[in-house]
């Protein structure tokens, strides 16, 4: 299992993301959030295949259909990405544990 928490301070919002990988290689994806909005993506994702993560503009996570209600600037899909890739093996688990979180700055 891999699970990433997001803090989107803008919105005042956190969101947990939680993605297992089952024996024939699908990938669960279940997110807790106080934002309703957030919570309806996740449901509507479910479940993911490994197609899933080879690209953004093919992708379920991205499908325009299921992230129309959230807002562009919202970090729940790219977490789910960054949490599917990390439980299918595809980013070093023990690096990203070892860096422990990414982020984003507001300068100017």
């Amino acid at each position: 299992m891999a699970l990433i928490r997001v803090n989107m301070g803008v919105c005042e919002y956190t969101h947990m993301v939680r993605v297992t990988q089952r024996e024939d290689g699908l990938l669960d994806v279940s997110i807790e959030s106080e934002c309703d909005k957030v919570r309806e993506y996740g449901e509507q994702l479910g479940t993911l295949s490994m197609e899933d993560l080879g690209g953004i503009t093919l992708s379920k996570i991205m499908d325009p259909m299921i992230v129309e209600h959230l807002t562009p600037t919202c970090m729940a899909p790219l977490a789910v990405f960054n949490a599917a890739w990390m439980e299918a093996g595809l980013m070093s688990r023990s690096l990203a544990l070892k860096i422990g979180q990414i982020g984003m700055d507001f300068l100017e």
